[in-house]
């Protein structure tokens, strides 16, 4: 079986190409050659091309009858969707469609936010989606009609946070867990929706071999795995793990600029929130002059925080200089207690606070746990990922 990844540099798409290799006929597509360089130089065969168009898609995609897409184009400026970078999304389904074989299969990643509020609570102001959310469901829908006027299998595998050796949240979270004393701001017995990549590349498999149903899948570890479940696999032995269910916001709030640019362009560069929306159904030509806004937008930002991070550090140095002199003190007198005794006593409440001592919370830590329609007969996540533990130390 040949089965091309499209947007194989990306963190996911990298280690699927680890994972596949021994499986498949395994074709990494890659933009450009920069893109290819890393999978190149540990012996993975990359094509390079841009499947956004119909003559590269022609030559790289003809002779696969199987298609991963790990790609997704978005505006540099913004982050956000423009019309440009929509129609490139849009270009790469269908041709993906279009110029794999027939009767090829395709599989798509989204994202948990198409679940909008019924995962993720409040997450707009009156169930407005987000340009991303709008985005993701449109090309899903794209992607399943185009699949089936070609007569082709798609599936769309609606996923949160991804976890693997290759991941940044891996080595976000091991880095945090590694501290002294953690205080995880969630329970510890809520459903978490996070995936392995091990069990992203069984649920591809297990759709290839079997005669399963286009359609949207949610895709989690399996079984679904708790946040104590993912704490204890990536802390360290010696780490101390306390909980608190009750999560601290943080700071949202934010500040705007006087411009001389009328209503409109006050309103686009004070609020990414309707920003990105307009980004998404303005025509092509307004680009430009809207880029050129972020562009200040975002130097201005950069002003701000330098200004905030001045004002931050003098009232942290006054708090600093406080906390060393209550330390200064209870080390003293903890010193003084142990040479006028000659023996261990207790360590002053002061001196224990000196431990690496931090509080975890992400937004992830308030999300449902993911409804729908999951992939059948997964193999278990943690035994997926005991096999494959000297794999991944050899790679």
């Amino acid at each position: 079986m040949k089965l091309g990844i499209i947007g194989a540099n990306s963190s996911i798409g990298i280690e699927l190409c680890f994972l596949l290799k021994n499986d498949v006929d395994l074709f990494p597509i890659t933009r450009n050659k920069l893109g290819s360089l890393f999978l190149n130089h540990n012996n993975f065969s990359c094509r390079i091309s841009d499947i956004s168009k119909e003559t590269d898609s022609l030559e790289s995609l003809s002779d696969l009858n199987s298609v991963i897409i790990s790609s997704y184009s978005v505006d540099t400026y913004s982050g956000s969707q423009t019309r440009s970078s929509q129609k490139i999304n849009e270009d790469i389904i269908k041709n993906a469609v279009k110029f794999s074989q027939d009767n090829s299969t395709l599989f798509y990643f989204s994202t948990i936010r198409a679940f909008s509020n019924d995962v993720v609570s409040n997450s707009s102001n009156l169930k407005i989606k987000s340009s991303f959310e709008k985005e993701k469901i449109h090309l899903e829908k794209l992607l399943l009609s185009e699949s089936k006027k070609n007569n082709k299998r798609a599936f769309i595998f609606r996923i949160s946070q991804v976890f693997g050796e290759n991941q940044p949240r891996t080595r976000n979270f091991r880095k945090l867990l590694s501290n002294h004393k953690v205080l995880v701001q969630v329970d510890p017995e809520k459903k978490s929706n996070i995936v392995h990549t091990v069990t992203i590349k069984d649920a591809i498999m297990k759709c290839l071999k079997n005669d399963y149903s286009s359609g949207i899948y949610s895709l989690v570890n399996n079984p679904q795995w708790t946040w104590k479940n993912v704490i204890d696999y990536y802390k360290k032995p010696e780490t101390v793990i306390e909980y608190e269910s009750k999560i601290i916001e943080d700071d949202k709030s934010s500040s705007s600029y006087n411009n001389e640019n009328g209503f409109f362009w006050n309103l686009l560069k004070s609020n990414k929130k309707y920003i990105k929306p307009f980004l998404y159904y303005a025509s092509p030509k307004f680009e430009p002059q809207i880029k050129k806004k972020l562009a200040e937008k975002k130097m201005l930002n950069a002003i701000h925080s330098i200004q905030k991070s001045k004002l931050a550090h003098s009232d942290m140095d006054k708090k600093s200089q406080s906390l060393c002199i209550e330390r200064y003190t209870n080390a003293k007198a903890y010193l003084d207690d142990l040479i006028t005794k000659n023996q261990i006593s207790s360590i002053p409440d002061g001196l224990i606070e000196l431990n690496n001592t931090i509080r975890f919370n992400i937004e992830e830590f308030s999300f449902n746990p993911i409804p729908g329609t999951f992939v059948p007969n997964l193999e278990n996540t943690q035994k997926l990922l005991d096999e494959n533990l000297e794999f991944f130390n050899d790679s």
